[in-house]
């Protein structure tokens, strides 16, 4: 993986240099690390799983940090925050997520293992889906979406979270707030 300064880390030139589309694979047995590998098999950046309920993006120097605060949760780096979630209703399979003034929906199916994210009048800007065992995601994105990117490493966070949760505890809603 290449050293980028974290002065000049962009998630809008890191979407681009993707070309709409990533790979997410589990590293060891565990599945508590994911590469993130760009559509040439090249790792662009690591999700690191922390517990049921924390985990923290990287790519090069630059990190994010998942935070969870009750039915909320926050993508924060540098202090700053990058988006922000909260579930729609009572389902913890429904999010509303903000970014740069942008809302979207999102739904996750755990059987499926599935997640789409549209925004208001259903044009999808992320699709999320994985294998049967949760060790590897493919991911696409919207083509012109600066969002798109950040909100689709929140939800694969979010995914496998769940089903870690679920495999661990039984359902995923026990053991804390989701």
């Amino acid at each position: 993986m290449g050293r980028v300064p974290r002065d000049t880390f962009s998630w809008e030139l890191l979407r681009r240099d993707l070309g709409g589309s990533f790979t997410a694979r589990a590293r060891g047995l565990l599945a508590s690390e994911f590469d993130l590998l760009n559509p040439g098999g090249q790792k662009f950046g690591r999700l690191l799983l922390r517990g049921l309920s924390a985990a923290k993006f990287q790519s090069g120097d630059y990190s994010a940090a998942f935070e969870t605060a009750g039915r909320r949760y926050r993508m924060v780096a540098d202090g700053e925050e990058v988006l922000t979630a909260g579930l729609r209703g009572r389902s913890i399979n429904e999010l509303e997520i903000s970014c740069d003034e942008q809302i979207y929906e999102a739904r996750i199916n755990l059987f499926r293992n599935l997640a789409l994210v549209s925004y208001p009048g259903d044009e999808r800007a992320v699709r999320l889906s994985g294998g049967l065992t949760g060790r590897s995601y493919e991911v696409f994105l919207a083509a012109e979406d600066g969002c798109a990117l950040p909100v689709a490493v929140f939800l694969l966070w979010r995914i496998v979270e769940h089903r870690r949760r679920a495999y661990r505890m039984g359902s995923p809603t026990e053991g804390g707030a989701m």
